[in-house]
């Protein structure tokens, strides 16, 4: 189903890696009142910084402000870095943003929605973005599948072969 508004290139995050987010996130906890401080304290660089605190917001970890952090994101703080309850925070917080409910619908299908179909989507129903943003931003959108997706163990796992044993 379309979005039943345009929406704005800000809203369509392009932070691609979901534990720099939380680094962020970390440092406004810790303190950090300020983008300067929060590359200090993560090393992560200011523009990477301004990627991660709109992820952020758009994912419902964090007020308008840049500054609150919600409960929601109090609780994914509260997990364990790289844990699957971790990436149940992750999950849940993207099921749950409205940009990826009008965009990418079909996110953790089975079969996920390809990177063109995906852009193509991102292209028509936001204002004002180019065709390589669009792509770019659905780049995102998958890294971000692929991050909170379990990884999964084989059903049958490899036996190492026995060493001397006739054949």
């Amino acid at each position: 189903m379309p979005p039943t508004r345009l929406l704005r290139s800000a809203e369509i995050p392009q932070a691609d890696n979901l534990a720099n987010v939380r680094r962020v996130l970390d440092a406004l906890a810790a303190g950090a009142a300020a983008r300067e401080q929060i590359v200090e304290q993560t090393g992560i660089s200011l523009r990477h910084v301004g990627y991660a605190l709109a992820a952020a917001r758009v994912l419902g970890w964090l007020g308008d402000d840049d500054a609150s952090i919600t409960p929601a994101g109090r609780a994914l703080l509260a997990a364990p870095a790289g844990t699957p309850d971790e990436r149940a925070h992750l999950r849940r917080a993207i099921f749950a943003c409205d940009v990826v409910k009008e965009v990418a619908p079909d996110l953790f299908d089975p079969a996920a929605p390809t990177l063109s179909a995906l852009a193509r989507r991102i292209f028509r129903f936001t204002a004002g973005i180019g065709k390589e943003t669009a792509r770019r931003r659905a780049q995102t959108l998958l890294a971000w599948r692929k991050q909170v997706l379990e990884q999964q163990l084989p059903l049958f796992p490899r036996r190492p072969r026995k060493r001397g044993a006739g054949g």
